[in-house]
């Protein structure tokens, strides 16, 4: 019997399984930053080992880090929300998104996803007993979500719209115009949005960043996400949130205190560090973001391989499809011959075969050499045709 190739989330743990096994390997497609935590974080996380270690803590979070992210919300998203009522404090990102899923669908509910996005909302979907109705964006509109392909998609069974910008994989950033057009669609059809903004602090060029609860008529029919892990270089430290109107998070914390309570203390006390402390850290990173950005552009370039512009996030979503192979065995003969992972597109939709994910989440030097070798691998796979 042949082995059944692995997809979707599998087959990215796949590859990095496989990577861990190469004392050389450059990662160019897993979405962790590459900083360290800045100091002032660490140093209250040690205070909190010490001093809090065994304080309890709810289900939605300590009130004081749910200020602080109340009053970050304000500020950098132009959201106002009750930090008593609107505000749940997660495990991160990803549990953040299966808590908003599950608390907006029932079985057989229909959600609107523009494609590519992160695969792992497509594995709440499944938990749920949700459908994904998937809307298509092509590289040569940046990877535009057209609201008015987003209108065509609703049905009598449609719940929820998602709405991720920057968006991860393809790194595209939803337009003010096309947000507001979105959110119009939205209220006439009575929809839910899922909002992620988790890269909403790494904007480039002349690209705005709009959270949609921000706008007119949104803020009673949104949840929003976002976490601590891409802005503060805290992926491990698992800390997330979702905000939104009273009567959803209520069931958002109904869901949290069931599934998996509070978060940790250590974690939460390291957050309000984060949100309340210096934030030169972050401005640093995004600097750095925004130089490797077009290094790696310059590459691809320089290569030949066309990509929808990254305007936000930490990614680029560049076309393979000259290879004429599957972006899983693109991304494999890359990895074992020279020891470099990027991500294949097909994790992210089985639509997205002729696509690579890249970050630019290494040093510029190590970025610089992954790139050389990865243009080698391409070299000997167009050699081959």
């Amino acid at each position: 019997m042949s082995k059944k190739k692995a997809q979707g989330t599998n087959l990215l743990y796949q590859l990095i399984g496989e990577a861990r096994g190469y004392d050389d390997v450059i990662i160019m497609g897993r979405g962790d930053p590459d900083f360290d935590t800045p100091a002032h974080i660490v140093a209250a996380a040690k205070d909190a080992m010490i001093n809090h270690h065994a304080d309890s803590t709810p289900p939605e979070g300590l009130l004081a880090l749910r200020e602080a992210i109340a009053a970050r919300v304000k500020r950098v998203n132009n959201i106002d929300v009750d930090p008593a009522t609107e505000v749940v404090v997660t495990n991160g990102g990803q549990e953040a998104l299966f808590l908003m899923v599950l608390a907006v669908l029932s079985p057989g509910d229909e959600m609107i996803v523009p494609e590519p996005n992160y695969n792992t909302y497509a594995d709440s979907l499944r938990f749920a007993g949700g459908v994904k109705v998937e809307v298509q964006t092509y590289a040569e509109d940046d990877f535009r979500a057209d609201p008015a392909d987003v209108r065509a998609a609703v049905t009598n069974k449609t719940r929820a719209l998602l709405l991720v910008s920057p968006n991860n994989p393809a790194a595209s950033v939803i337009s003010p115009p096309d947000m507001r057009a979105m959110l119009d669609i939205a209220i006439e059809q009575d929809l839910i949005v899922i909002a992620d903004d988790i890269y909403d602090l790494f904007v480039y060029d002349d690209f705005e960043h709009v959270s949609p609860a921000s706008l007119p008529g949104a803020k009673e029919r949104t949840l929003t996400l976002n976490a601590l892990s891409k802005a503060y270089s805290m992926t491990g430290w698992r800390l997330g949130w979702i905000v939104g109107p009273a009567d959803l998070m209520a069931r958002v914390r109904e869901l949290k205190a069931a599934i998996s309570g509070g978060a940790s203390i250590i974690s939460q006390h390291a957050g309000i560090a984060a949100l309340t402390g210096p934030q030169d850290a972050v401005e640093m990173m995004a600097e750095a973001y925004r130089r490797r950005r077009r290094l790696v552009l310059d590459a691809l370039d320089a290569m030949g391989i066309k990509y929808g512009l990254p305007q936000g996030g930490q990614f680029v979503f560049a076309d393979i499809g000259f290879t004429g192979l599957d972006s899983g065995e693109v991304a494999q003969r890359i990895l074992t011959e020279q020891h470099v992972l990027a991500y294949p597109g097909s994790a992210f939709s089985k639509d997205r075969k002729d696509y690579l994910r890249m970050t630019f989440l290494q040093p510029e030097d190590q970025l610089i050499e992954g790139l050389e070798r990865m243009k080698v691998a391409m070299a000997n796979i167009v050699a081959e045709r």
